[in-house]
């Protein structure tokens, strides 16, 4: 049977809750109602054959509480004229609410509008279209208000978020509802007060111009000639990146690369330092200026990402050279290739056109289906070989 039941009606309008049209409602008092809902009714052949369960469904749906309704009279061959309900019709928004039986939500609700109202009305349009947002935070709705007044007095604080001192509030409270209190935040600080290249909780503290955690940069010294520790003559050392940005290395040889045991056991050399990439991460380097009066090299895994990250890298310095990524370093490890899970489909631009070939070789599967040899796999010898040609004149 096809006809419209109660659990149809229910599952409408709880549809309608659940997009936030029956909440908002009980805030905007649109005009919503009266809320027409037309019936799946018995046909002709249900009439004559199975009149029984037609009376017993129109028995029904007449039982259905809060609701009116709209008949018409159909006239059937075999049984006669017989009145079918057409339409049910909600005739007010409370109708519909106790049709739900959320009656207790809605006063919750309209109990946040008041507070929202008395503290903070400037929200009043964004609750009007949020109500169920703020039904969900209900617990946490005073805390969340009081930090959106706060954030109101202080725009682009410029402190941690762990300096943020305010009754009930804490850092993992703030951690925990920065989706929430963004969409507060937006609609509460003045356009200059957030910043519009950030976005999504990961970016939370950039935006709304709280303090965050400083770039760092991990290097080794591999000239005792350019330690900054007496003590030690190649120190593994990790600076923020404006301190890294200040250091007098201007000239020096650098050398980059990805996997941390490498970047241990890269060998000595004179007037050179290694760097510890470990990714899509060269932030931390846009501020060393002097870097661009250096001879740079990277050294990543021969796969698609291991180039992708080196066309990131020539963004903020061009000049980078690579080593050890070619074909013939790849065919002689043939032995040590794996396979890379979620390969780059993009185009690079900034690569060379021998680092272009192996690259396309390796997106076309030239070699094998998502081919990759990392560069932890490359004998030490050979790392040492090529960074003695690199050091000689």
């Amino acid at each position: 049977m096809t006809w419209t039941t109660q659990a149809d009606l229910r599952a409408h309008l709880e549809r309608l809750w659940k997009r936030g049209i029956l909440p908002n409602a009980l805030i905007t008092r649109t005009s919503l109602f009266p809320l027409a809902f037309p019936l799946r009714t018995p046909g002709a052949a249900d009439i004559t054959h199975r009149l029984p369960a037609v009376r017993e469904w129109v028995d029904t749906l007449k039982s259905i509480p809060h609701v009116k309704l709209i008949a018409h009279t159909v006239n059937n061959r075999v049984q006669g004229a017989q009145t079918l309900p057409q339409t049910i019709v909600i005739e007010t928004l409370e109708d519909a609410l106790a049709l739900l039986g959320k009656e207790n939500m809605a006063r919750q609700i309209m109990a946040l509008h008041d507070l929202t109202l008395q503290q903070a009305p400037f929200l009043q349009d964004w609750l009007s279209q949020n109500a169920l947002t703020a039904y969900r935070h209900a617990a946490e709705w005073q805390r969340l208000l009081t930090l959106t007044l706060w954030m109101k007095e202080n725009p682009a604080p410029n402190i941690y978020l762990r300096q943020v001192d305010l009754p009930g509030i804490h850092t993992k409270f703030i951690e925990q509802h920065k989706a929430v209190l963004s969409n507060l935040f937006r609609n509460t600080l003045p356009a200059q007060a957030v910043n519009a290249s950030y976005s999504g909780t990961a970016q939370f503290e950039s935006c709304y111009g709280f303090r965050t955690k400083p770039l760092r940069v991990r290097f080794r010294v591999l000239d005792a000639a350019l330690s900054p520790v007496p003590a030690s003559a190649h120190p593994d050392i990790t600076l923020d990146a404006e301190s890294f940005a200040a250091l007098p290395l201007s000239g020096c040889r650098i050398f980059i690369v990805e996997n941390e045991n490498c970047f241990l056991a890269f060998p000595l050399l004179e007037n050179a330092l290694v760097i510890f990439g470990a990714g899509y991460c060269w932030g931390s380097l846009k501020r060393a200026h002097w870097l661009r009066d250096c001879s740079v090299y990277y050294w990543g895994d021969i796969d698609t990402h291991g180039f992708g990250v080196l066309d990131q890298l020539r963004d903020i310095l061009p000049h980078t050279r690579s080593f050890l990524m070619d074909e013939q370093t790849f065919q002689t490890y043939r032995q040590f290739w794996d396979t890379e899970p979620t390969p780059v489909r993009r185009t690079l631009s900034r690569l060379t056109p021998s680092e272009q070939i192996i690259f396309t070789a390796l997106q076309s599967h030239r070699f094998g289906p998502n081919l990759r040899l990392e560069q932890e796999r490359i004998h030490f010898s050979d790392l040492q070989r090529v960074v003695d040609q690199l050091a000689g004149p």
